[in-house]
């Protein structure tokens, strides 16, 4: 429904409406938290209960959220372009079938995602951390950590 209702509506226009429509439609999003653009939610029924965002956030264009399982969100987060949030992965297969692999997301107060950043499922990214653009995140990241490309480097030592 929300689809049908911003198709028209370019990304940047509007991003308080959107987000209080969304708001509206039952998903639990902090105050004064805003999406320029309108995300991609998949995942079964009712997403709602698996989709949490702290305050003051702020989510670009294109960002995709899969909620097979729960992503839940700090304060004070920021997301670039196209970035992912994944809770699901195949696991091999099962008679025949893929079977999928499912764990939750958890993204630390303060954390900053660059364009097109991919958090794997089972990821916490701890407070105040900062993704580089097209990073995939495949494991925990500890608070305060700076993580770009092939290096990880903690900002206390990076200042």
């Amino acid at each position: 429904m929300l689809e049908l209702a911003f198709s028209a509506v370019p990304p940047f226009v509007a991003g308080r409406v959107r987000t209080m429509a969304m708001r509206a439609a039952g998903l639990s999003i902090g105050k004064s938290s805003i999406f320029f653009g309108l995300p991609t939610l998949v995942g079964p029924e009712p997403i709602s209960e698996r989709f949490r965002v702290g305050t003051d956030c702020g989510f670009n264009a294109g960002c995709f959220f899969d909620l097979e399982d729960s992503i839940t969100i700090g304060d004070h987060v920021a997301a670039g372009h196209d970035v992912m949030f994944l809770t699901s992965c195949p696991k091999g297969r099962a008679g025949g079938r893929e079977a999928r692999k499912t764990a939750p997301v958890v993204i630390g107060s303060g954390v900053w995602l660059g364009a097109r950043a991919v958090v794997m499922p089972g990821v916490t990214i701890g407070k105040s951390s900062v993704i580089g653009a097209g990073v995939v995140v495949a494991e925990d990241v500890p608070e305060n950590t700076l993580l770009t490309g092939a290096t990880k480097l903690s900002i206390a030592k990076w200042r």
